[in-house]
Protein backbone atom coordinates (compact mmCIF):
# COMPACT_ATOMS: atom_id res chain seq x y z
CA UNK A 1 0.00 0.00 0.00
CA UNK A 2 2.36 2.52 1.44
CA UNK A 3 4.25 2.14 -2.36
CA UNK A 4 1.20 3.23 -3.98
CA UNK A 5 0.89 6.34 -2.03
CA UNK A 6 4.79 7.69 -1.85
CA UNK A 7 5.05 10.37 -4.17
CA UNK A 8 2.49 12.49 -2.41
CA UNK A 9 2.60 10.71 1.49
CA UNK A 10 4.45 14.24 2.25
CA UNK A 11 1.84 16.76 0.80
CA UNK A 12 -0.88 14.28 2.77
CA UNK A 13 1.12 14.72 5.97
CA UNK A 14 0.98 18.29 5.77
CA UNK A 15 -2.54 19.39 4.71
CA UNK A 16 -4.03 15.89 6.94
CA UNK A 17 -1.89 17.44 10.23
CA UNK A 18 -2.64 21.19 9.41
CA UNK A 19 0.97 21.52 8.95
CA UNK A 20 1.87 20.34 12.38
CA UNK A 21 2.98 16.48 11.84
CA UNK A 22 6.90 18.82 11.78
CA UNK A 23 6.44 20.18 14.78
CA UNK A 24 5.80 16.70 16.60
CA UNK A 25 8.86 15.33 14.91
CA UNK A 26 10.63 18.00 16.30
CA UNK A 27 9.79 16.87 20.02
CA UNK A 28 10.96 13.25 18.88
CA UNK A 29 14.62 14.85 17.64
CA UNK A 30 15.09 16.65 20.81
CA UNK A 31 16.67 13.53 22.18
CA UNK A 32 19.31 13.44 19.11
CA UNK A 33 22.86 14.85 20.06
CA UNK A 34 25.90 14.82 18.30
CA UNK A 35 27.64 11.32 18.60
CA UNK A 36 25.12 9.36 18.36
CA UNK A 37 23.65 5.78 16.20
CA UNK A 38 20.08 6.37 15.61
CA UNK A 39 17.88 4.00 14.00
CA UNK A 40 14.71 5.15 12.26
CA UNK A 41 12.46 2.29 12.51
CA UNK A 42 10.31 2.70 9.48
CA UNK A 43 11.67 6.31 8.00
CA UNK A 44 9.54 6.49 5.21
CA UNK A 45 10.33 9.54 2.94
CA UNK A 46 13.03 10.18 5.55
CA UNK A 47 11.68 13.11 7.96
CA UNK A 48 13.13 11.81 11.07
CA UNK A 49 16.41 10.65 9.25
CA UNK A 50 17.03 13.48 8.28
CA UNK A 51 16.14 15.72 10.81
CA UNK A 52 18.59 13.35 13.07
CA UNK A 53 21.25 14.05 10.53
CA UNK A 54 20.88 17.85 10.47
CA UNK A 55 21.14 17.90 14.38
CA UNK A 56 24.43 15.24 14.32
CA UNK A 57 26.30 17.90 11.92
CA UNK A 58 28.47 14.82 10.18
CA UNK A 59 29.44 13.25 14.08
CA UNK A 60 27.41 10.35 14.18
CA UNK A 61 25.40 7.87 12.21
CA UNK A 62 21.63 7.55 11.31
CA UNK A 63 20.28 4.54 10.04
CA UNK A 64 16.96 4.49 8.14
CA UNK A 65 15.00 1.13 7.48
CA UNK A 66 11.54 1.02 5.29
CA UNK A 67 10.21 -1.73 3.48
CA UNK A 68 9.21 0.18 1.13
CA UNK A 69 10.96 0.24 -2.04
CA UNK A 70 9.37 3.71 -2.98
CA UNK A 71 9.54 5.50 -0.23
CA UNK A 72 13.54 4.97 0.36
CA UNK A 73 13.69 6.21 -3.13
CA UNK A 74 12.42 9.09 -2.68
CA UNK A 75 14.01 9.49 1.12
CA UNK A 76 17.12 8.83 -1.11
CA UNK A 77 16.75 11.57 -2.98
CA UNK A 78 15.62 14.24 -0.07
CA UNK A 79 18.90 13.21 1.36
CA UNK A 80 21.23 14.74 -1.61
CA UNK A 81 19.58 17.74 -0.76
CA UNK A 82 21.49 17.90 2.61
CA UNK A 83 25.02 19.40 3.21
CA UNK A 84 27.46 16.27 2.21
CA UNK A 85 28.93 16.20 5.68
CA UNK A 86 25.23 15.65 7.05
CA UNK A 87 24.29 13.45 4.49
CA UNK A 88 27.65 11.20 4.31
CA UNK A 89 25.98 10.16 8.36
CA UNK A 90 22.80 8.36 6.43
CA UNK A 91 22.07 5.44 5.16
CA UNK A 92 18.56 3.46 3.95
CA UNK A 93 18.05 -0.19 4.41
CA UNK A 94 15.32 -2.16 2.55
CA UNK A 95 14.30 -4.02 5.78
CA UNK A 96 10.96 -4.97 7.98
CA UNK A 97 10.68 -3.80 11.07
CA UNK A 98 10.17 -7.17 12.88
CA UNK A 99 13.42 -8.29 11.15
CA UNK A 100 15.38 -6.42 13.82
CA UNK A 101 18.35 -6.30 15.17
CA UNK A 102 19.86 -5.69 12.55
CA UNK A 103 23.69 -7.23 12.13
CA UNK A 104 25.86 -4.17 13.48
CA UNK A 105 26.22 -2.30 16.86
CA UNK A 106 23.65 -0.97 18.69
CA UNK A 107 21.89 2.23 19.08
CA UNK A 108 21.97 5.15 21.03
CA UNK A 109 18.49 6.25 20.41
CA UNK A 110 15.86 4.08 18.42
CA UNK A 111 13.24 6.89 16.34
CA UNK A 112 10.00 5.97 14.99
CA UNK A 113 7.21 8.03 13.55
CA UNK A 114 3.52 7.09 12.81
CA UNK A 115 4.47 3.44 11.89
CA UNK A 116 3.57 1.05 14.88
CA UNK A 117 -0.23 1.49 14.54
CA UNK A 118 0.06 0.11 10.85
CA UNK A 119 2.07 -3.02 12.13
CA UNK A 120 0.01 -4.24 15.48
CA UNK A 121 -0.01 -7.77 14.12
CA UNK A 122 3.92 -7.78 14.61
CA UNK A 123 4.26 -5.62 17.35
CA UNK A 124 5.78 -8.34 20.12
CA UNK A 125 8.59 -8.90 17.95
CA UNK A 126 9.48 -5.50 16.91
CA UNK A 127 9.62 -4.21 20.17
CA UNK A 128 11.26 -7.32 20.89
CA UNK A 129 13.88 -6.60 17.99
CA UNK A 130 14.05 -2.77 19.18
CA UNK A 131 14.93 -3.55 22.87
CA UNK A 132 17.91 -5.48 21.67
CA UNK A 133 18.87 -2.95 18.92
CA UNK A 134 19.47 -0.31 21.88
CA UNK A 135 22.27 -0.52 23.98
CA UNK A 136 22.18 -0.10 27.70
CA UNK A 137 21.44 3.13 28.49
CA UNK A 138 19.96 4.09 25.32
CA UNK A 139 16.77 5.89 24.68
CA UNK A 140 13.28 5.06 22.11
CA UNK A 141 11.26 7.89 20.94
CA UNK A 142 7.75 6.54 19.14
CA UNK A 143 5.48 9.30 18.03
CA UNK A 144 1.83 7.64 16.87
CA UNK A 145 -1.59 8.39 16.43
CA UNK A 146 -4.06 7.27 19.11
CA UNK A 147 -7.83 7.61 19.98
CA UNK A 148 -8.23 10.63 22.27
CA UNK A 149 -9.13 9.65 25.63
CA UNK A 150 -12.23 12.71 25.31
CA UNK A 151 -15.62 11.26 24.16
CA UNK A 152 -16.25 14.74 22.98
CA UNK A 153 -12.70 14.97 21.08
CA UNK A 154 -12.96 11.83 19.95
CA UNK A 155 -16.18 12.37 18.16
CA UNK A 156 -14.44 15.33 16.40
CA UNK A 157 -11.47 13.70 15.74
CA UNK A 158 -13.35 10.85 13.55
CA UNK A 159 -15.37 13.08 12.05
CA UNK A 160 -12.38 15.20 10.71
CA UNK A 161 -10.35 12.14 9.69
CA UNK A 162 -13.66 10.62 8.10
CA UNK A 163 -14.35 13.72 6.01
CA UNK A 164 -11.46 16.14 5.62
CA UNK A 165 -8.70 14.08 5.75
CA UNK A 166 -10.21 11.37 3.86
CA UNK A 167 -11.17 14.03 1.39
CA UNK A 168 -7.44 15.42 0.39
CA UNK A 169 -6.35 11.53 0.22
CA UNK A 170 -9.13 11.14 -2.28
CA UNK A 171 -7.42 13.94 -4.69
CA UNK A 172 -4.24 12.92 -3.56
CA UNK A 173 -4.24 9.37 -4.24
CA UNK A 174 -8.08 8.66 -5.69
CA UNK A 175 -8.85 4.51 -6.00
CA UNK A 176 -5.43 4.19 -3.83
CA UNK A 177 -6.65 5.82 -0.58
CA UNK A 178 -7.71 3.70 2.23
CA UNK A 179 -11.07 4.27 3.35
CA UNK A 180 -10.90 4.93 7.32
CA UNK A 181 -7.88 3.07 7.14
CA UNK A 182 -6.24 6.08 9.79
CA UNK A 183 -8.89 5.78 12.18
CA UNK A 184 -9.37 2.43 12.02
CA UNK A 185 -5.48 2.05 12.37
CA UNK A 186 -5.76 4.14 15.88
CA UNK A 187 -8.85 2.42 16.86
CA UNK A 188 -6.70 -1.30 16.88
CA UNK A 189 -3.83 0.12 18.33
CA UNK A 190 -3.09 -0.19 21.73
CA UNK A 191 -4.06 2.72 24.17
CA UNK A 192 -1.76 4.66 26.13
CA UNK A 193 -1.62 3.06 29.18
CA UNK A 194 -1.29 -0.33 27.63
CA UNK A 195 1.08 0.61 25.01
CA UNK A 196 3.51 2.16 28.14
CA UNK A 197 2.75 -1.53 29.66
CA UNK A 198 4.06 -3.20 26.90
CA UNK A 199 7.08 -1.00 26.47
CA UNK A 200 8.04 -2.01 30.53
CA UNK A 201 7.08 -5.93 29.34
CA UNK A 202 9.71 -5.88 27.25
CA UNK A 203 12.26 -4.39 29.38
CA UNK A 204 12.28 -0.68 29.10
CA UNK A 205 12.39 1.79 32.16
CA UNK A 206 11.16 5.24 32.87
CA UNK A 207 8.68 5.05 30.08
CA UNK A 208 6.64 8.17 29.42
CA UNK A 209 3.95 9.16 27.49
CA UNK A 210 3.29 12.50 26.08
CA UNK A 211 0.10 14.03 24.38
CA UNK A 212 -0.30 16.55 21.81
CA UNK A 213 -3.14 17.70 19.81
CA UNK A 214 -5.76 16.88 22.82
CA UNK A 215 -4.38 13.62 23.39
CA UNK A 216 -4.30 12.79 19.27
CA UNK A 217 -0.86 12.73 19.25
CA UNK A 218 1.43 10.65 21.62
CA UNK A 219 4.89 10.73 22.09
CA UNK A 220 6.33 7.51 23.81
CA UNK A 221 9.95 7.94 25.16
CA UNK A 222 11.81 4.72 27.79
CA UNK A 223 15.16 3.73 28.23
CA UNK A 224 17.30 1.13 28.35
CA UNK A 225 18.79 0.39 31.62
Amino acid sequence: MFDRLARRYDLFNRLSSLGLDNLWRKEALKGVSEGMRVLDLGCGTGDLSIGSARKLKGRGQVTGLDFSQAMLEIARRRLRKLDPQSAAAVRFVRRKAEELPLDEAPYDLVLSGFVLRNLTEHLDAILSGVYRSVKKGGRIGFLDFTEPPSRWVRGLWRFYMNSCVAFYGKILFGKDYPDFYMTKSAERFLKVDEFSKKLEEKGFSKVSARRFMFGVIVLYEAEKL
